[in-house]
């Protein structure tokens, strides 16, 4: 079940951060509701809220699910595709939020810090931000600065 909470948190995130504008303000207030005691069907409500985070969430749940044993096992992510993250890609990540065409690699920098702080924790600093879609954009790039100085 954890695994499954996980994907539909790293989902979420991950299409919070392909949103090419902030929320509307009526659905950035229904995210401002949500705390950590909330369960996880609320963040699937808040998919549907908005039709831009819904398709972007279901590319990313069925890409997840589709990689996830690749992603558990590294299979054919080796140690030299990792090191190759440069800070272009990162730049281009920023620069061009709709197009995060590699997946497993943004998500393998997420992992070391999700892991100590839990992904409920980095969900609810987003979600209880007056723009859930900047802040998740701050997050995730603040976590390919860390990763990239590693």
């Amino acid at each position: 079940m954890k695994d499954t909470q996980n994907d539909i948190f790293t989902a979420f995130i991950v299409a919070l951060f392909q949103q090419t504008e902030s929320l509307p303000l009526e659905v950035q207030s229904e995210f401002n509701k949500i705390d950590e005691t909330s369960p996880v069907t609320d963040i699937l409500r808040l998919t549907k809220l908005h039709s831009p985070l819904l398709v972007a969430y279901k590319n990313n749940r069925i890409w997840l699910t589709k990689h996830s044993k690749q992603r558990n096992q590294k299979i054919g992510y080796s140690d030299t595709a990792k090191q190759n993250a440069t800070n272009t890609e990162i730049d281009k990540a920023a620069s061009d939020i709709g197009a995060l065409t590699n997946l497993l690699n943004f998500i393998d920098r997420i992992d070391p810090e999700v892991k100590q702080r839990g992904l409920r924790s980095v969900l609810e600093n987003m979600l209880q931000s007056r723009d859930s879609v900047q802040a998740s954009r701050d997050t995730i790039i603040k976590f390919y600065n860390l990763k990239s100085k590693v």
